[in-house]
């Protein structure tokens, strides 16, 4: 997970402090809510998660000092989006872990399943309403809709 994630984020975060963004732009990073709430089956996972999180803060000091005018923020599903792949995957260890079936364990665990389409939705929200336009971690959760987690 450290090679993929944590790597994969730095190049991109990199990329983007390097590249001729406009003014304004902003940079958007993909964590889990593992980053916050991980399990004994997420260890090296969640730390890699969250491990994005701390790179988007450090990314804005470095953009702040450069003037650059660009803004890191990361999403933060609060559940999984079970018709995923991945979510599938990590809804199937955790449903077999607890003896359930996968929509048992869904719903006992997040109530209200988040479809990929309404997590699309509170992305083109979150990147259109300027109320999170200067916040680092904003939360996905399909009851509540956005939250933020860390401004």
């Amino acid at each position: 997970m450290w090679d993929t994630d944590v790597r994969a984020g730095l190049y991109g975060i990199q990329a983007a402090l390097k590249a001729p963004l406009a003014n304004g732009a902003r940079v958007l990073i993909v964590s889990s809510g593992a980053a916050i709430a991980g399990n004994s089956l997420s260890g090296g996972y969640a730390g890699a998660k969250r491990m994005l999180w701390l790179m988007a803060h450090y990314a804005n000091d470095v953009a702040t000092e450069r003037r650059l005018g660009i803004h890191f923020e990361v999403l933060v599903p609060l559940q999984i989006v079970g018709e995923t792949a991945i979510g599938h995957q990590g809804a199937s260890a955790g449903a077999r872990r607890r003896g359930l079936s996968i929509e048992a364990f869904l719903a006992e665990r997040y109530g209200a399943p988040l479809s990929s389409r309404q997590y699309g939705e509170e992305v083109a929200t979150l990147l259109t309403d300027p109320r999170y336009a200067t916040g680092v971690a904003y939360g996905f959760k399909a009851d509540t809709g956005i939250t933020a987690l860390d401004r």
